[in-house]
């Protein structure tokens, strides 16, 4: 009889078994995701631990960028991040935005403080991909403009405030361009936008969810790669109260947009921006990228990141804000590319300990600060 009775038991426990591991494994996939988005906080907003004791979560050939430096393995990172926290001891940096996917955390934020006794605050976004299944970072990328620091540095400063006025110029039309600067090819004619379908609806059903993901990658992709022949067709996908930022400019309303656009694509004709990696949670889509092309007839070319927030149930975006450095574009510009030359060298002076430094030690009271 216990054979008999033993038997179905032994079934139904066979048959209980799989939602049991499911269920183990998804506690520790929960885990996981927990620990990767505490550990993107802590390596951003390092001011609230030792930065020491996240060395342990970075893989051996961890690789770090910036528009500056790149770091290549644990020992000359371990290096550059004693230099940096040195000569940034106040740095605060606050996260706004971050979301985690398929092991990629990426996260907008602001960070205030000095550096070498320069105050400054900037915006930023990074990228921080873990290896598979565990807990190892192996790539981080930073993307802010070092014209947020180098605005603040007397010699530096006014190549900056030139190109970020010579910039809005050309393509701001809220701005009150000097009449120095004002020319007719900075401002182009407007012409109405293409009648385009406005974007589709959606409803709470499995499939038009799946839909949802789906267009908004498709979306979001084609408004960070836009270009001089597509953005109109683009506009249905803009809310009326729409804001964009760049480290430049600040755009808000739809009728801001679209002279914006206008002008913009008159100074860069020919600007192709390629999306490189991205992620989309929960209606936020973040996306790295490169960029080459011209603006005003000089070349440049640089990377950059982008946040695009779509509105509920929509393929409509309400806000984007692009990272990136401006000083990649002065780099290419005679004028301005001493200027950008000299911060780099300087601040790779000061941080990069692969750099052999062509400047003389500071004196010490360059070393206590201007």
């Amino acid at each position: 009889m216990k054979k008999l009775i033993s038997t179905p038991v032994l079934l139904a426990c066979m048959f209980m078994l799989p939602p049991v591991v499911d269920g183990a494994e998804a506690g520790i996939l929960r885990q996981l995701r927990h620990d990767r988005l505490e550990i993107g906080r802590a390596m951003l907003e390092v001011q609230n631990v030792d930065w020491t004791t996240l060395l342990r979560y970075y893989a051996d050939d961890i690789e770090y960028h910036d528009s500056i430096v790149d770091v290549y393995g644990i020992d000359m990172l371990t290096q550059f991040l004693g230099r940096l926290y040195g000569s940034s001891p106040d740095l605060v940096t606050t996260i706004e935005d971050d979301v985690l996917a398929d092991g990629v955390y990426t996260a907008a934020w602001t960070m205030v403080g000095s550096f070498n006794g320069v105050p400054y605050q900037a915006k930023g976004m990074s990228i921080i991909k873990f290896r598979d299944g565990s807990r190892e970072v192996y790539y981080w990328r930073d993307y802010y403009s070092e014209g947020d620091i180098m605005s603040n540095i007397p010699g530096f400063d006014e190549a900056i405030l030139g190109f970020r006025t010579y910039y809005r110029c050309a393509v701001d039309p809220t701005f009150d361009c000097p009449p120095e600067l004002a020319t007719p090819d900075a401002m182009p004619e407007m012409e109405p936008p293409v009648d385009v379908p406005a974007p589709p609806k959606y409803g709470s059903d499995i499939s038009s969810l799946i839909r949802l993901r789906r267009d908004r990658l498709e979306i979001g992709r084609a408004l960070v790669e836009i270009n001089a022949a597509n953005w109109q067709s683009l506009l249905p996908h803009y809310t009326d109260d729409y804001e964009y930022h760049d480290p430049i400019v600040d755009i808000y309303g739809f009728d801001t947009l679209v002279p914006f656009f206008a002008r913009l694509f008159a100074s860069s004709p020919d600007l192709v921006t390629t999306v490189e990696d991205e992620v989309l949670v929960d209606g936020v889509y973040t996306a790295t990228w490169t960029m080459v092309g011209q603006f005003n007839g000089v070349p440049y070319s640089a990377k950059g990141m982008s946040i695009l927030k779509f509105r509920t149930w929509s393929t409509q975006t309400y806000y984007s804000r692009d990272y990136y450095s401006e000083c990649d574009v002065m780099a290419t510009i005679p004028e301005l590319n001493q200027a950008v030359e000299g911060f780099r060298i300087s601040y790779r002076c000061v941080v990069d300990p692969a750099f052999d430094c062509p400047l003389p030690p500071p004196t010490t009271e360059e070393a206590d600060g201007p």
